[in-house]
């Protein structure tokens, strides 16, 4: 073979793996890049992507910069609900103050330590003067979930803190709820999101999970979280520790199907009860990747690199040809 041949195949080897992987920040853990109009953390294991104007996170498997499969949860408005006590029973029930996540008001701080990456994003000038954040955690180490037997495992979750501050709820609200979609973004196989809360009845945590055809029909990714939420006041001290619901509807068009336990119920509202004005809620959520099962497949960089050295052999193949020719 001729040495060019060979110095091209060689050169592949070594660009093309390189084409699908994000720049990692110094920390050898966990990778950071601030772009105009989105965040991306990269891990070993794991790529986030937040995009700070649509309180809105996309992850996928791998420290890549695009995969097979891309899991979204996106957090809408939050809003007051009514009702005779403490739960959302139906979308009827959805009234008073209501606010869309969707803004470009959000500001955000980057915090990076060898322990951890913290993102904290920021919205404040709500009409009733509350201050929403979402104080979003990496960790180099598995981290406990107090009041929980669960666990931030390192590099393949990111927890977010949904912290409510200095509400002033309408005088007819029975609580708050937060909308959220989840769905999977490249539709190249089927996914789907379903509850995955075998027994909703004690659990300290819930979950929403991405099952994908592609693995046997297994669950690759998920959203977790607490059934509880603590309560502050203005001194910091905790004065109330809330149960957070959950209302599952198909679409916030058509009646809802049910509640609980069919797929495709991709709107969630985690529901918290009125706990007093002028408070502080914190809430403390996960996103995550089964890495076990992803990584039992190919390697995300094996496709391009195998159909560039397949391409490299057919051209070459045909360059050899005509000179034989």
């Amino acid at each position: 073979m001729k040495k060019w041949l060979l110095g091209l195949i060689f050169a592949s080897l070594l660009v093309m793996p390189l084409t699908a992987q994000l720049v990692s920040a110094e920390d050898q853990h966990i990778g950071i890049r601030d772009e105009a109009d989105s965040i991306t953390v990269s891990t070993e294991y794991m790529t986030v992507r937040i995009l700070p104007s649509q309180a809105h996170l996309i992850w996928w498997y791998g420290n890549v910069s695009s995969a097979d499969e891309m899991y979204k949860l996106q957090l809408l408005k939050i809003q007051e609900f009514t009702g005779d006590d403490a739960i959302l029973d139906d979308k009827s029930e959805l009234g008073g103050i209501s606010y869309s996540l969707i803004s470009d008001s959000w500001s955000y701080a980057i915090v990076q330590t060898a322990q951890e990456l913290t993102i904290t994003m920021t919205l404040t000038g709500l009409a009733n003067g509350a201050t929403i954040q979402l104080v979003m955690h990496v960790y180099t180490t598995d981290v406990p979930i107090n009041g929980t037997d669960q666990t931030v495992d390192a590099l393949t979750e990111l927890k977010f803190d949904i912290i409510i501050e200095n509400w002033v709820f309408s005088p007819t609200a029975a609580g708050i709820a937060i909308e959220s979609f989840l769905t999977e973004v490249q539709n190249r196989h089927r996914v789907r999101v379903r509850n995955g809360t075998l027994n909703e009845n004690g659990n300290a945590t819930r979950t929403m999970q991405f099952i994908s055809d592609k693995y046997d029909d297994q669950a690759v990714a998920y959203f977790e979280w607490n059934t509880f939420a603590h309560v502050y006041n203005s001194t910091g001290d905790l004065v109330d520790t809330v149960d957070v619901g959950t209302s599952y509807f198909a679409d916030m068009i058509s009646p809802p199907p049910g509640m609980g336990f069919e797929e495709v119920q991709d709107h969630l509202w985690l529901t918290y009860p009125n706990y007093e004005n002028n408070m502080k809620l914190i809430h403390d959520p996960t996103i995550g990747l089964n890495a076990d099962l992803l990584a039992s497949s190919v390697p995300l960089y094996v496709i391009p690199l195998v159909g560039g050295l397949a391409g490299i052999a057919i051209v070459s193949a045909v360059i050899l040809k005509k000179k034989r020719a």
